[in-house]
């Protein structure tokens, strides 16, 4: 198995495990008052949990990667803090399909537990950016695409290599690309190809024009 993708299979194996603790909490919920009561009680302790198993996760790979490469130097990446500040916003978002006069508590878990994978496999792509910033033998990192949407394509299919702090990952619900580090010397990880752009709708370039603009 290729080591970005045991990377990508330990996070995923982490956001399953706390979408399988979100969904069965939610089995007791039953109103819209409820759920971000209870949501409030427990999202940030479930972000954290395994927001901070991932991070940990790649910073160990990260490690692994330099030794498996021979990079020299001595350095060590360090795991990233989950964003649990942000839990009240996905909290609020989430529960949305709840209002109303027919309520639909499915949508409302589905869309909860999206976000709730994103901000887990954020910390594992933040742990990563940070380590190629820091590391004096990296030149940055580069987004490597799962094969999702064709957002997430098209940017991976630049090739480019981030190195400016400021440079934000992108991602979304259920996103499952991975930042790979760049390392000085090294064959890039992500070589650029040209997507297929007959399924790629307006929309889907303008936010990688808006994306490449502003970074």
């Amino acid at each position: 198995m290729q080591t970005e993708t045991l990377l990508r299979s330990a996070v995923a194996e982490l956001t399953d495990r706390a979408s399988a603790d979100l969904a069965i909490i939610w089995r007791r919920i039953s109103s819209a008052v409820e759920a971000r009561e209870v949501l409030a009680e427990v999202l940030p302790a479930i972000v954290d949990t395994y927001g901070a198993a991932a991070g940990a996760v790649a910073a160990e790979w990260y490690d692994d990667l330099r030794l498996e490469k021979g990079v020299g130097g001595r350095f060590f990446a360090v795991p990233a803090q989950p964003a649990v500040e942000s839990v009240d916003a996905l909290i609020g978002w989430g529960t949305g399909p709840l209002l109303g006069d027919k309520p639909d508590p499915s949508s409302a878990l589905t869309l909860i537990q999206g976000g709730l994978q994103r901000r887990v496999a954020d910390v594992a792509r933040t742990t990563i950016q940070i380590a190629s910033y820091d590391d004096p033998k990296a030149s940055g990192w580069q987004r490597q695409s799962s094969g999702g949407c064709t957002f997430c394509q098209m940017l991976a299919g630049r090739g480019a290599v981030y190195s400016a702090k400021h440079a934000d990952f992108a991602s979304h619900d259920n996103c499952n690309c991975t930042a790979i580090p760049a390392f000085r010397g090294e064959p890039l990880p992500v070589r650029p190809y040209v997507p297929s752009l007959h399924s790629s709708t307006d929309a889907d370039r303008a936010r990688v024009r808006a994306y490449i603009a502003s970074h």
